[in-house]
């Protein structure tokens, strides 16, 4: 009973997540700029891969926590304050269930645009690969999909009827895909940036972070709130480590507060593959658990904060 009320919760907030106009804006808006950020001229002397990943591995980390955060906003804040928890809370649907539940489905459709991105990524680090000229065939040929998984979609839509936004992501997201493994086959990998896929990776551990933080936010605020504590999180994340080495001293101390505050440098490894180092298998499992712990104990707390609210009346 529980993993079906679960899955059912997962697949609403998925649709209602992926479904939104301003979903889609955010999902095209990366993709160009990604393109855009592939095709903007500099002095780098032959490093100009490094830049181009750096870039780009900055770019789709703000725009996960972008995402999250309005996916939060759209399915759980929004959802509460028109009183759909206790329409699902009388099922009756556990609240851990429903909090979770609905974090799931946005961080699903956050993945779905992580893996967009990603294919984006590794695309035009084929068109640039080249310091002295862009592959343009290859970069008409990126646009072209893009453009033409809008017109699948107005097509299905107008045959099938259906939301327009979320066939028009998942077709985008398809096709990018698809499009990334056919020039794979084709071309071989040797033009390809695939650590960039081993830094997005890691940057995935980072939103999950970001999202527990600010989930019993959008179960306690209003989206105002939800969105202006966000902020303050993302850019707390991006000082903390600097403010804990000058505060705490001691060096267990500072590594309890490295563990348990929002720090993004731990998932900023770009540095590290640029000076050619691979990155170990246990950091990837240190990641996943330091994730999967924060998730756990802001999972809990925005079940309590939901708990009392509806004990209360509100």
């Amino acid at each position: 009973m529980w993993l079906r009320q679960y899955r059912a919760i997962v697949r609403n907030s998925f649709i209602v997540t992926l479904g939104d106009p301003f979903y889609l804006i955010l999902h095209l808006t990366a993709l160009f700029l990604i393109a855009l950020l592939g095709c903007v001229p500099g002095f780098t002397y032959g490093e100009h891969m490094q830049l181009y990943r750096d870039q780009c591995q900055a770019l789709i980390f703000i725009i996960g926590c972008l995402g999250i955060t309005f996916g939060i906003i759209r399915a759980v804040t929004d959802d509460l304050r028109r009183g759909a928890g206790s329409i699902l809370l009388s099922r009756p649907i556990g609240p851990t269930c429903l909090i979770f539940g609905k974090w799931s489905g946005v961080f699903i459709s956050i993945v779905l645009l992580h893996i967009s991105e990603l294919s984006g990524y590794l695309w035009i680090s084929e068109v640039t690969s080249n310091s002295d000229f862009l592959n343009l065939p290859s970069l008409i040929l990126y646009l072209s999909i893009i453009i033409a998984a809008l017109l699948v979609s107005a097509g299905r839509h107008f045959l099938f009827n259906g939301s327009y936004v979320f066939y028009a992501n998942i077709i985008l997201s398809c096709l990018l895909v698809l499009g990334i493994i056919i020039k794979v086959v084709i071309q071989g990998n040797n033009h390809f940036d695939w650590l960039g896929l081993q830094s997005g990776a890691v940057l995935l551990f980072g939103i999950i972070v970001f999202s527990s933080l600010i989930l019993p936010v959008a179960v306690a605020a209003d989206s105002v709130m939800v969105l202006g504590i966000g902020i303050i999180v993302f850019f707390f994340g991006l000082i903390s480590e600097y403010l804990i080495n000058i505060i705490l001293l001691n060096k267990s101390l500072s590594l309890l507060g490295k563990a348990i505050v929002p720090n993004w440098q731990i998932f900023w490894v770009s540095d590290r593959l640029g000076e050619g180092l691979s990155i170990p298998i246990d950091f990837y499992g240190t990641c996943a658990i330091q994730a999967f712990a924060f998730l756990c104990i802001y999972v809990i707390i925005a079940t309590i904060l939901y708990e009392r609210m509806e004990i209360q009346g509100e």
